[in-house]
């Protein structure tokens, strides 16, 4: 279970909505259900983003889907996260803050910055995905990387070299891109440049002064991530994202997970819960949520997969104590 890693929708979003557009896709016909992106800070584990990365090439029969897509990529799409990663006074800040930052948006993924001489090696690194796909998570984040330097220094600028793992038929794509030499191959996804970046005279950048604000809602996304060595929170977020799929069962969960239905209940059994205790858990929380943000009560239910509003309730009623009616005038109606 300590392999098990998220990547949040907001990271891989437009990518999906970009594809399913351009190439007039059939609803849920990427690998994974199109419900997952309407809300961008929903933990997707990274297995299932390994299936959509193998899905977007075959449908689109395109191997340069990745960077067709991203183009147009804007660091400060965010939201409250891109404030506070792209308010800092200069680069090597925030540099450092896209580093800590991609902790929020993926788990099991690293970015660090190393100087040799003068230049810099902007570096990524995801054991997690598979060797095939890599090719497609590194232009990804070499193209955000990117992006990143120009949002600071202008549009014009060029990285001194990218690394990229895989390799690419249509290497001069890459390299009208970035601007610069492409190396393939590698086993990380590096972004090189010239140190003098970093000094305040290079900056054509206007700092944004707004103070940061951020609501309770806000704060729960972000604070969501799985550690690795949490089992309750790994198997809550899984069954979480289940949902997507319909109401939660056994079958489903244990294979987001990689184990056996057997496997998983016993160990859900020496963590004293049951699957039932688990899911019911999870649908409430969700429903609490969905009830915040004015969703009726009955598009809830259908949403969560049930077939019965009194299901519904019944379930609401003894994880909350009251129902959903209830709970709403109790604690959302003036």
């Amino acid at each position: 279970m300590q392999k098990i890693r998220f990547i949040r929708a907001l990271g891989v979003r437009d990518t999906h909505l970009y594809t399913k557009r351009r190439y007039q896709l059939e609803p849920n016909s990427l690998g994974v259900p199109d419900s997952i992106f309407e809300q961008p800070m929903t933990l997707i584990p990274l297995s299932e983003i390994n299936v959509w990365l193998n899905a977007l090439e075959q449908h689109t029969n395109n191997p340069d889907i990745i960077l067709d897509s991203t183009q147009s990529i804007n660091p400060n799409q965010f939201g409250s996260l891109s404030r506070w990663m792209m308010s800092s006074v200069d680069l090597a800040s925030t540099i450092r803050r896209v580093n800590y930052g991609l902790n929020v948006l993926q788990s099991g993924a690293f970015l660090s910055g190393s100087q040799s001489g003068n230049i810099i090696k902007w570096t990524y690194h995801n054991p997690f995905i598979e060797p095939h796909c890599k090719v497609h998570d590194g232009v990804r984040l070499a193209v955000f990387l990117t992006k990143v330097l120009r949002e600071y220094v202008g549009d014009s600028f060029s990285p001194m070299r990218i690394m990229l793992p895989g390799i690419r038929q249509n290497r001069e794509k890459y390299t009208q891109f970035f601007g610069c030499d492409v190396e393939w191959n590698h086993t990380n996804t590096e972004v090189w440049f010239h140190s003098d970046l970093r000094l305040t005279t290079r900056l054509t950048k206007t700092q944004d002064q707004r103070r940061l604000s951020l609501n309770f809602a806000d704060l729960d996304d972000l604070f969501n991530m799985p550690e690795p060595e949490d089992e309750i929170k790994t198997i809550y977020e899984i069954v979480n994202y289940s949902c997507h799929y319909g109401l939660p069962t056994v079958e489903r969960a244990s294979s987001l997970l990689g184990m056996s239905n057997q496997q998983f209940q016993r160990r859900l059994h020496s963590l004293g819960m049951s699957f039932t205790q688990v899911s019911a858990y999870v649908l409430s929380n969700a429903a609490v949520a969905l009830m915040a943000k004015a969703v009726p009560i009955e598009e809830i239910a259908r949403r969560l997969g049930y077939h019965s509003l009194a299901s519904f309730n019944r379930m609401f009623k003894k994880q909350r104590g009251v129902t959903p009616q209830q709970f709403l005038q109790r604690f959302y109606v003036p």
